[in-house]
Formats: structure tokens, C-alpha cells, sequence
């Protein structure tokens, strides 16, 4: 199971510290203040929609694969060995517009990787270990998440952000090895459909057909959106609140102390993941999930009030929100694998990533240009407005996971 984790630390590690430190650090440089908002967000959905549309694609064909050395390991190095060259490409990029192709190209690469690598755990595990399993995945995340943000906001913060993204990119070809040396993988044994049906039934999902599922990605759609949405905008609201000004070292200086909540968020999500996954296999999922929804609802909730306050009240919220984001991503994440047919795993997991990049795409998309709008009416007004918003998510991702069904009272249907 270690083994088999290992991949979502470097996942988290490219991901997380892109959009919390690297993508933020890069348009204060490029972008002025005023518009960005609006620049995030922009960049945060065209990268999203491309998510989106590549990872169901690549997890449905890598459940057809019948490659001898596995069906889901070939797209898993191609999509590794693609993601070096994007981050080559988003070093480079001197502008806001050079940043839009190298970006878009690593969202293609990395989730051709992940929409084939995520289907190895329903093929290997079975559902008496999945509750561990998702303890092992919540680790795993959570690791790469605060190494990411600790090395990553490091670097950045002593002005080496070449040498954060090539970080990235040596974490990414170590977990690759691991995975194709260490995890077992074995080609598909159902015939291949036709050209026709293979392209068109990688997307092919009912929500009518399937109301739990769909349910769930709501619910996780919102959840998340909330917790995501904290991250990407830390970064600015640190810079606007507590160290307003220009220049590089201004910059530097706050997502210093920007890496610092995050790693406080992440830390405290390591402490609860594996004791969250034990609990969830005695309380049950729904119960885990709407407490993690609503306390994160809660802590975001009093950053609304963070500007009268120091930065200590700010990292002393990451810790109720650290707690929040444990219990949720490792506990829904099971409760998500729970749901899946075995014989379609990669396909309906790369669906489930509509609610993981979708929590992206709302998130920057609706909270961008609100803060934009709010710092419009009042300095730093916009950043309230943006934590009720995010707070609400929260609050309707714990309510409606309720009426999703459990695993022992209904499956999925069919494959489509």
C-alpha cells in the first residue's frame, strides 16, 4: 500500500504548491494587482476544463489497455515524462499570456497520468482494506502537500522559483519509478470495443441512472471547492493584509509566511487522516464527512475576521481547517472508491475528478472576480466576501453528502 501511494505524493507536490505558491508568486510579477483575481482565476478554469476532459479519457482508456506490461503503467510514464517538459516550458515563460500553453500541456500531462494511476487501487485492493488503503492515500497526499508547500514556498521565498519547479519535476520522476518498479499492474482482459464506442464511452456517465454517485460528486464538488479555494487565495490575501507594498522581497517575504500557514494546514491533516479512515469504518463515511465539511465551514468562517488580528490568528484557523481537510479528502476519497464498479474503476474515478477540478474551476471563477469586485468597493474588502462564500460551500457539501446512500444499500449502475 505504501507502494501504491507513493504516486499522490508527487501528485500533490506538482499540484498544491502550483496553485497555492508557484502560480501566485509568478503573476505578481507579471500581473497587476488589480486584476489579480481575475488572472487567477482565468488560468485556474482553463486548466481545470482541460482536467476535466482529459482524466475520465485517460482512465477509461487505460481500463481497456492491453499493453503486456499493464494497462494502467504506460499512460502513467507518458503522462510523467510530458510533465517535465510543461515545467520546463512554465520556466521560461517571461508573460501571462507564455504561461497559458505550458500550463494547459501540464494539466493534459498530469492527468493522463492520474486518470490511469487512480484506477490501481480498486484493481488491487480489496474492499476490506479500503478503509487502510484510504488512510495510506491521505498520507500520502498530505506529505506531498507539506513538502511541497514547506520546500516549494522555501525556494520561492529566497527567489529560486526555477529551482522549485525542477523540485517538482525530480519528485514526479522518483514516484513514477516507484510505481512502474513496485505496483502491480496486469493489461486488460475484456475485448476492445470499437474505435467508436472506446472514444465516445470513456465520457458515457447517467446521472439519472446513477443519483448516489452523482450525489457524491456534488457534495464533494462543494466540499472541496471550500478547501481549495482557501489554498489558491492564500497566498494573496497574506500579501494584502499583512504586507502590503511592492517590490520582490515584499513578495517574497509573504509567501514565506504564506507556506508556513499552508504547512500548518497540511501538518495537522497528517496527524488526522489515518485515525479519520479507522473512525469512518466504525461511524461510517457520511458521518466523518459532513463533521470535516462544517468544522472547515466553521474556521473559515472566522478568517472572515482575520484583518483585525496577526498572522498568529490566522495560523491558529489553519489548525481547525488542517483538521477539516484530513477528515475530508482521505475519508471521501474511500467513500468514492466504495461507490465504483470494479470493471470500469478508471473511468468512474477519472468522473470523480468533475468534482475534484470543478472545485477548482468555481472557486477561481466565482471568487476571483468577487474579490476583485469587493477590494473595488473597500480596501481588502473582497476577502471577506470571499471566505463567507467559501464557508457556505462547505456548509452545503456537509448537508448534502447526508442523502447519499451507503455502499451496503445501493451500487452504481453499470459501466453505460
Amino acid at each position: 500500500m505504501a507502494a501504491l501511494s507513493v504516486y499522490w505524493l508527487a501528485i500533490n507536490y506538482l499540484w498544491q504548491g502550483m496553485g497555492a505558491l508557484i502560480l501566485p508568486r509568478l503573476l505578481l510579477g507579471l500581473v497587476s494587482e488589480a486584476h489579480r483575481g481575475t488572472a487567477l482565476a482565468a488560468l485556474s478554469a482553463l486548466g481545470a476544463v482541460v482536467a476535466i476532459l482529459v482524466q475520465p479519457a485517460a482512465g477509461g482508456l487505460s481500463d481497456r489497455c492491453r499493453v503486456g506490461w499493464g494497462r494502467r503503467k504506460p499512460f502513467i510514464l507518458a503522462g510523467t515524462l510530458g510533465d517535465l517538459v510543461c515545467l520546463l516550458g512554465l520556466a521560461l515563460a517571461g508573460s501571462y499570456g507564455a504561461l497559458i500553453i505550458p500550463y494547459c500541456a501540464l494539466q493534459i500531462c498530469s492527468n493522463t497520468a492520474e486518470g490511469a494511476y487512480q484506477g490501481l487501487l480498486p484493481d488491487q485492493v480489496p474492499s476490506a482494506e479500503r478503509g487502510r488503503a484510504s488512510g495510506y492515500y491521505g498520507l500520502a497526499v498530505f506529505i506531498g502537500t507539506a513538502i511541497g508547500f514547506l520546500l516549494t514556498g522555501m525556494l520561492i521565498s529566497i527567489g529560486h522559483i526555477r529551482l522549485a519547479l525542477l523540485s517538482v519535476g525530480v519528485v514526479l520522476i522518483l514516484a513514477m519509478l516507484v510505481t512502474q518498479l513496485f505496483v502491480p499492474d496486469s493489461p486488460a482482459r475484456a475485448p476492445l470495443p470499437s474505435r467508436r464506442s472506446a472514444i465516445l464511452g470513456v465520457f458515457s456517465f447517467r446521472p439519472r441512472e446513477n443519483p448516489d454517485f452523482t450525489r457524491l460528486l456534488v457534495s464533494r464538488l462543494l466540499s472541496l471547492m471550500g478547501i481549495t479555494g482557501l489554498t489558491d487565495f492564500a497566498l494573496l490575501f497574506i500579501k494584502a493584509t499583512f504586507y502590503p507594498g511592492s517590490g520582490s522581497s515584499v513578495a517574497n517575504r509573504a509567501s514565506g509566511a504564506t507556506s508556513i500557514l499552508l504547512a500548518v494546514v497540511v501538518l495537522l491533516a497528517i496527524v488526522v487522516t489515518l485515525p479519520a479512515a479507522r473512525i469512518s469504518q466504525r461511524v461510517g463515511r457520511k458521518t466523518v464527512i459532513r463533521a470535516a465539511s462544517w468544522l472547515g465551514a466553521f474556521g473559515t468562517l472566522l478568517l472572515v475576521f482575520a484583518s483585525s488580528f496577526s498572522l498568529l490568528y490566522v495560523y491558529a484557523v489553519g489548525v481547525l481547517i488542517g483538521c477539516a481537510f484530513g477528515m475530508l479528502l482521505s475519508v471521501d476519497w474511500a467513500f468514492v472508491v466504495d461507490l465504483v464498479p470494479p470493471e470500469s474503476a478508471g473511468r468512474f474515478m477519472g468522473i470523480s475528478n468533475l468534482a475534484t477540478a470543478g472545485a477548482g474551476i468555481l472557486a477561481t471563477v466565482i471568487a476571483g472576480p468577487l474579490l476583485d469586485f469587493g477590494n473595488g468597493l473597500r480596501h481588502n474588502a473582497g476577502y471577506p466576501m470571499i471566505f463567507a462564500f467559501f464557508a457556505l460551500a462547505l456548509f452545503l457539501g456537509g448537508w448534502l453528502v447526508w442523502r447519499v446512500r451507503t455502499p451496503d444499500q445501493v451500487r452504481i449502475g453499470p459501466a453505460g
